[in-house]
């Protein structure tokens, strides 16, 4: 995982004792792989929470990469119509307390992809190329949608 600003995209190594950007923004938590995905959100006008992919195995045995890219606000669904392969939005709580929502949901787009062990063979560079195409296809996704409309939909919609 790495921290990033949302407002001049320096990046820090979780290792970094104070990540605190000069721009004086809350940073954010994004995987390594998501870090272009995100920055194309944040040009877009979303407001991220933080962006994980996490490979491991599953109760049935088999290797499964989970995506998440979490935001701070709850956007209408249309803005994600013809998601890539894949790739779905749900809703999320930021902070969750005793079982008890303390704040309102959020949007989450969220991507599962198996890794049969039939085609991969438990390969580290077919599981890393799997991922690298998921990711991949959603960062097309997201850059074939206008900047400046972006912008304006997401304020017309009240979450801006």
């Amino acid at each position: 995982m790495m921290t990033m600003c949302p407002s001049c995209y320096e990046l820090y190594a979780d290792i970094w004792s104070k990540p605190c950007c000069k721009c004086t923004n809350k940073t954010i938590s994004v995987s390594a792989e998501l870090i272009r995905a995100v920055q194309l959100l944040i040009t877009r006008g979303f407001k991220i929470h933080a962006a994980t992919c996490d490979t491991d195995k599953d109760s049935d045995g088999d290797i499964v990469t989970r995506v998440d890219i979490y935001f701070d606000e709850l956007y209408p669904d249309g803005f994600f119509a013809e998601l890539p392969p894949e790739w779905e939005i749900c809703d999320y709580y930021h902070v969750v307390d005793g079982g008890q929502a303390l704040e309102r949901p959020a949007t989450v787009l969220t991507c599962i992809c198996v890794h049969p062990d039939d085609v991969t063979g438990s390969d580290d560079d077919s599981i890393a190329f799997d991922r690298l195409i998921t990711i991949t296809n959603f960062e097309s996704w997201v850059d074939g949608k206008d900047p400046d409309a972006c912008k304006s939909l997401i304020v017309l919609a009240g979450c801006g």
